[in-house]
């Protein structure tokens, strides 16, 4: 992440990206606990230092484990570590290059798929979060993304078509992932990658399905690519800026559906002007057959699943 200062001042906003937790939370836990004391700016608004952004991560982590925040609010950073520890993880500090991560424990994916859907079938949300919270933190981004997220995707966009679930349950889910996944994807690794590549993530404008791309910010981050999400929706002028201000050399577009409110043929004449304005930038594409494939030689190249990808990444 970007600080906003040299110091490691960061706005209220920026903390929560970082950590994971709320903003609303982040306030409470001042208030009730004290549980960290940012300093404020000239202007009276919250500077949160990268200890103090440490300490809401790992408290967030504890209390996502079972831990009351009353208890442990007042701890300082070491003891929260120790506590992590003692439930079999091994703690580090975020904000210096690594994150908290798990001693390595199996799953059972088939198992978990069967408790999400059946969580889902009965409105029982809080179970569906609960969870996921747990999966992300066993799993790292990239069995996260291809073992847990696209199977469930795709088993409840099936009962979804079939009438055995309605439209609210595969937002509720969706809502749900996309909060999870942010916390992954925000909660950024800083350590120095060794790759050529630099990727911007985005889809189309007209087409705003979102967790292609997701997952494959998901595969970046877990193959240590230095990426910078965007997000669907997005057109075609606004990636030209993007592309060239922040210097990538790649670019990873999600074209997932053929744009009702555009012209046939939309995403093809929106794939050629990328190639022809940004010829020294390779395009990846991943998506469905409306793709002409043949548009995608030299500097392109067709992706047909987030598996093609994870091997394109796993190459580099």
């Amino acid at each position: 992440m970007t600080k906003e200062s040299s110091q490691g001042q960061y706005s209220i906003q920026l903390a929560s990206k970082i950590s994971g937790v709320g903003i609303h939370t982040i306030r409470a836990w001042e208030k009730r606990y004290q549980a960290v004391v940012p300093q404020r700016s000239h202007n009276g608004r919250r500077e949160y230092s990268d200890d103090d952004i440490d300490k809401l991560t790992l408290l967030s982590e504890l209390c996502t484990l079972g831990h009351t925040i009353g208890k442990i609010a007042g701890l300082p950073r070491s003891e929260l570590r120790v506590l992590l520890e003692k439930l079999g993880k091994k703690a580090n500090s975020v904000t210096s290059g690594d994150e908290l991560s798990l001693v390595k424990e199996p799953v059972n994916t088939t198992q978990s798929l069967q408790n999400l859907y059946l969580a889902l079938e009965c409105y029982k949300l809080d179970v569906i979060s609960h969870e996921i919270s747990k999966l992300k933190l066993l799993l790292n981004p990239r069995d996260f993304a291809l073992d847990i997220i696209s199977p469930l995707l795709t088993k409840v966009g099936m009962a979804v078509h079939e009438g055995k679930l309605n439209i609210s349950q595969e937002h509720a889910l969706s809502a749900i992932l996309k909060f999870h996944i942010g916390h992954l994807l925000y909660n950024n690794q800083t350590s120095k990658s060794t790759k050529n590549a630099r990727i911007v993530i985005s889809a189309p404008e007209g087409d705003f399905h979102e967790f292609g791309i997701l997952m494959g910010a998901l595969l970046c981050r877990h193959y240590n690519v230095p990426y910078f999400y965007l997000g669907p929706n997005l057109p075609l002028e606004s990636l030209i800026d993007a592309v060239h201000s922040l210097e990538v050399n790649t670019i990873l577009l999600g074209s997932t559906i053929a744009p009702e409110t555009k012209p046939i043929g939309f995403v093809n004449t929106y794939i050629n002007s990328v190639l022809r304005k940004l010829p020294k930038v390779k395009l990846i594409v991943g998506g469905n057959s409306h793709v002409d494939k043949t548009l995608l030689t030299g500097s392109g190249q067709f992706v047909e699943s987030m598996a093609d990808f994870d091997k394109y990444l796993k190459a580099l």
